[in-house]
């Protein structure tokens, strides 16, 4: 048990360090043995000024996922299988659905940023991304401490992937409007994997993370809410009028009874 914990924990950190020219915060750990650092000295997640996954159709792999070698040795197997036994949720299955989630309501929250004009739907963009580099350290120091087995794919998935693209390919009231409906189904679906695991996850760690996380799903959905209803209210923008032009036919019409 004591090595296992050792070789997830210096996996996180090691990819940890990664993370700075990535844009995100790699999670899954690589088969270390050495000892970890003592928690003052582990790094801190930041925002790195980076572009969002590439959601082109040449884009293979988004470039918040960290290719790790798997789990070597039979403690990370046995300890999977325990999990997998377990009567509740399964913790890495639910690290997962959180870390997928918490990535794509940064990237998304800085695509807000940059596109909206509207001052509330910035501001709850604004919470999405400031809870969401909390979210990221709080879920390193999760696994760290689970005593499950935390190995999972980082990779975005496609429905992820498309999410994103649709939110860049459009702007102003439509931009707004998008972003605010599929955040909030997003924030909404993941407090209820949040909930779930919180009343019934068998691991402790990961449950005190779920626990505490969900106040702040709560809270940005509720001004995800807020701001789609001023949206809503804004009046259409009226149609400049159209101003006439006088055809060739009209204009001399007109010279010809001047003269």
């Amino acid at each position: 048990m004591t090595i296992r914990k050792a070789h997830k924990i210096t996996g996180i950190l090691a990819a940890a360090l990664a993370a700075s020219a990535l844009g995100t915060l790699p999670l899954a750990a690589t088969a270390q043995t050495t000892t970890a650092p003592p928690a003052s000295q582990q790094p801190v997640p930041t925002l790195p000024s980076t572009t969002p996954p590439d959601t082109g159709t040449n884009a293979a792999k988004a470039p918040d996922q960290v290719q790790t070698p798997p789990a070597t040795g039979a403690a990370p197997a046995a300890a999977s299988t325990a999990d997998a036994a377990a009567s509740g949720p399964v913790a890495k299955d639910f690290i997962r659905t959180a870390y997928l989630s918490n990535e794509f309501g940064i990237a998304a929250a800085q695509v807000a940023l940059k596109t909206s004009s509207n001052a509330d739907v910035k501001a709850a963009a604004q919470s999405v991304l400031t809870d969401g580099l909390k979210v990221r350290q709080d879920m390193v120091t999760a696994i760290q401490g689970a005593t499950t087995d935390m190995h999972f794919d980082q990779g975005w998935t496609d429905d992820y992937k498309q999410k994103l693209a649709d939110l860049q390919s459009v702007t102003g009231k439509d931009f707004d409007q998008k972003y605010l409906a599929t955040q909030g189904d997003i924030t909404r679906s993941t407090a209820g994997a949040y909930n779930d695991f919180a009343t019934a996850g068998t691991d402790a760690t990961v449950k005190t993370f779920a626990q505490s996380t969900l106040p702040r799903l709560q809270a940005d959905s509720a001004k995800i809410d807020a701001a789609a209803g001023s949206v809503a209210s804004e009046p259409a923008a009226a149609a400049a009028p159209a101003t006439p032009t006088a055809s060739k036919a009209t204009k001399a019409t007109k010279h010809t009874k001047k003269k």
